[in-house]
């Protein structure tokens, strides 16, 4: 047996076990289900270091970025890391953006609920109120790209991770089936 199956046989023979294991566990303050949970958490712990080398391998390895085989699909892609955010660049530019959505972009004043016109640039004061809530966290770029503004107008960006997306064709037809 290699050393592979012997993993795949202890993972099933372990979930197998483990009604037993958590059973027989009878410690009031419960420290032998937290001796096995500590073991359990330390295999993961290797088993995703492992994971990660063998997929940054495969990716270096790959010849293109989508491999298909009679029982395999694998789609390979780069992470973007972005860095030294313009915080204060991506807040205005989303302002901008949101006010002009709403079709208020130059608009000359707002009714309070007092009745009262307020001169426009309350909404614009509202607005970056909100924003110093949200800290200097970077923003989602999904949610920049859906005002049209790209992330890596405001940041730096350097080339990230690999990663490897590996797909068994019979997952996938058994996926099929199920949304049809």
């Amino acid at each position: 047996m290699n050393a592979l199956d012997a993993v795949t046989e202890a993972v099933a023979t372990l979930t197998d076990a483990l009604p037993g294991l958590l059973d027989a566990c009878t410690d009031p303050q419960a420290t032998d289900m937290a001796e096995l949970l500590w073991l359990i958490q330390q295999s993961r712990v290797e088993l995703q270091a492992m994971e990660r080398e063998v997929e940054d391998t495969c990716a270096r390895a790959m010849l293109s970025d989508d491999v298909r085989t009679d029982t395999l699909v694998v789609e390979r892609h780069r992470s973007t890391d972005r860095k030294a955010w313009d915080h204060d660049a991506w807040k205005h530019d989303a302002r901008n953006k949101v006010l002009r959505a709403l079709g208020l972009a130059g608009a000359q004043g707002v009714l309070s609920a007092d009745g009262e016109v307020l001169d426009a640039s309350v909404l614009w004061d509202a607005l970056a109120r909100l924003q110093s809530v949200h800290g200097s966290a970077a923003p989602k770029v999904t949610a920049l790209r859906e005002l049209g503004l790209d992330a890596r107008d405001y940041c730096e960006t350097s080339p990230g991770a690999w990663h490897v997306k590996v797909r068994r064709m019979a997952d996938m037809e058994t996926e099929t089936e199920g949304a049809a």
